[in-house]
């Protein structure tokens, strides 16, 4: 039987979390402790820091969206079809995780910027990637990963009987979609979703490679 609070004959485990957290914490609360005197805070709440962070929420929103559509079609194809070499995609579609943020916007900026490596093979003229569109683009295909470990691992958890009585009752993809996969598996895709969120709200090399001006950049300008 679960219940709540710590485990019996275990009173020491409240305690040895926090004892665990207490590292993790300190370097949070020594800049709140270091800035409180400062300008920092009185910086991020001026008219300067407006803009950077309306832009901020926007990438954010963005790209956490296209990374929950792209993610959870991945994990779903790989988990619930039959697709040709699925084991190996399995893989294959966690490798962007290893994958830095300035070393994505830099490969992005050399493939796809004039004189770059796609337009040279092509013929066709290159153009600048810089701005929202070349941030969305690269964090998104760095981030998805967030979003299909948590939905595969939730979609290979769903009985494949639940989906024969959706089809049995007559539903098509969009239904079977509607009534079994979203109810079931959208917690996860949220989960996996928020986890992109933060990473694209708190990332630098990036956003500074691709010249959009977001908040980190206003914080690391006032640190």
């Amino acid at each position: 039987m679960i219940r709540g609070g710590p485990a019996p004959g275990r009173p020491w485990l409240p305690a040895a979390v926090i004892v665990l957290t207490i590292p993790f914490a300190a370097p949070l609360g020594y800049l709140i402790v270091r800035n409180l005197s400062g300008g920092f805070f009185d910086a991020l709440a001026g008219s300067d820091a407006l803009g950077p962070l309306w832009r901020t929420l926007a990438l954010s929103l963005a790209v956490s969206a296209a990374a929950a559509l792209i993610g959870s079609l991945a994990a779903w194809l790989v988990a619930r079809t039959d697709l040709p070499g699925r084991r190996a995609f399995a893989v294959l579609l966690v490798l962007p995780l290893a994958i830095p943020s300035f070393i994505g916007a830099f490969a992005f900026i050399a493939a796809f910027s004039p004189g770059g490596l796609i337009p040279e093979i092509t013929g066709l003229p290159g153009r600048s990637v810089s701005g929202f569109a070349g941030a969305f683009a690269v964090l998104t295909l760095l981030t998805y990963p967030f979003v299909y470990l948590l939905a595969a691992a939730r979609f290979r958890q769903i009985p494949a009987s639940l989906e024969d009585a959706a089809r049995i009752h007559g539903g098509g993809p969009l239904a079977l979609v509607r009534q079994v996969l979203i109810p079931l598996a959208g917690p996860s895709v949220l989960a996996g979703a928020l986890l992109v969120f933060l990473y694209v709200a708190s990332d630098f090399g990036a956003v500074v490679l691709l010249r959009y001006d977001t908040i980190t950049l206003t914080v690391f300008s006032n640190r």
